[in-house]
């Protein structure tokens, strides 16, 4: 009974969201949203409408890759959560909603009359194309600022987070993508920025093309060739240049991560923005394991621990969170 009354909160929320309540259900609605034992399940389901609304996401829309993101997104207590997939009959409707999402994107924030800035949530990702039909996909956690359009002389866009471009050739206008510790110059080329507040590395990547460095001061770093990858402290500034796989940098826009001996502490902070948990190593020699393969966010994230366990002779614990961002321990047996 309290089952069915729930999938009917959900029913009358959703139809609320696309418009298409009947008079009758618009006086139970209210009603509903005034009754004490009922307000809080029509909230819960306004709230992931709402972040559905919000988000802005890549355009190969995969459905159930989508639905998995909203189930994890669902804010519920430990009972509700695990009966979740219930609700599967609306996936469809809120799979509608995210490609509206891509027709509208609520979260692009109009700073002033000629700047936009997009803001990523964490555990999720985004695509936008820029004025001069340049493309950037957009990690989990994610800040970009940028003109609605780019003068003639210029092409400046600001990061914080991660992305990849794919610019654009204009021989006469550079494009540039400035972070707090150094700035990227090219003219057409394809290339992944990573550039969270939290890291202590600007790390830039280049998959194809020719792409110059800069320190915040215009002083040029490096000029990098395909397959190459600066790293700069932001504290001293130092830089390392390094030949690398580049499918590991880039396999993230398709909701993949590639590992080659990729130890556990470097890989945490990506789950962290992929899954948007948080992930805790602890003992001795826990961050230093080496892992390889491939890790897809279509699949649910304690299955990637249960073959890490079975694999490395690790164990893992996780422990909800009401905020909504679990906590996973990793431990040796």
């Amino acid at each position: 009974m309290e089952r069915q009354k729930n999938d009917h909160i959900w029913d009358l929320s959703i139809k609320s969201f696309h418009n298409s309540l009947s008079d009758t259900e618009k006086i139970e609605l209210e009603q509903a949203k005034l009754n004490p034992q009922t307000k809080d399940e029509f909230e819960r389901a306004e709230k992931i409408q709402r972040k559905i609304a919000n988000s802005y996401l890549l355009q190969q829309i995969d459905k159930e890759k989508r639905w998995e993101q909203i189930y994890r997104q669902i804010s519920f207590s430990s009972y509700l959560r695990r009966q979740a997939l219930s609700f599967s009959k609306y996936a469809a409707i809120f799979i509608f909603a995210l490609c509206v999402g891509l027709l509208i994107p609520h979260f692009i924030k109009q700073e002033d009359a000629g700047t936009n800035k997009v803001e990523i949530e964490w555990g999720q990702m985004g695509k936008i194309t820029l004025s001069d039909n340049t493309k950037v996909w957009l990690n989990a956690g994610t800040v970009l600022e940028y003109p609605n359009t780019f003068t003639p002389k210029e092409r400046i866009v600001h990061l914080t987070g991660e992305a990849q471009f794919k610019v654009t050739h204009n021989d006469y206008k550079p494009f540039e993508v400035v972070t707090k510790a150094g700035i990227v110059k090219v003219y057409g080329t394809t290339f992944n920025v990573t550039a969270y507040d939290n890291d202590p590395d600007i790390t830039v990547t280049l998959i194809e093309g020719k792409v110059a460095v800069e320190n915040t001061k215009g002083q040029q770093l490096a000029i990098l060739k395909p397959s190459e990858q600066i790293k700069i402290n932001k504290l001293n500034g130092k830089t390392s240049i390094k030949n690398v796989d580049t499918s590991f940098y880039t396999s993230w826009i398709d909701g993949k991560i590639s590992l080659d001996e990729t130890k556990l502490s470097d890989l945490a902070p990506i789950l962290r923005r992929l899954y948007n948990v948080d992930i805790q190593l602890i003992g001795e020699g826990v961050g230093d394991i080496q892992v390889s393969g491939t890790i897809s966010k279509s699949k649910p994230i304690d299955l990637f621990f249960k073959v890490l366990g079975r694999m490395y002779g690790v164990k893992y614990e996780i422990k909800p969170n009401k905020d909504g961002r679990d906590e996973i321990l990793i431990y040796k047996k």
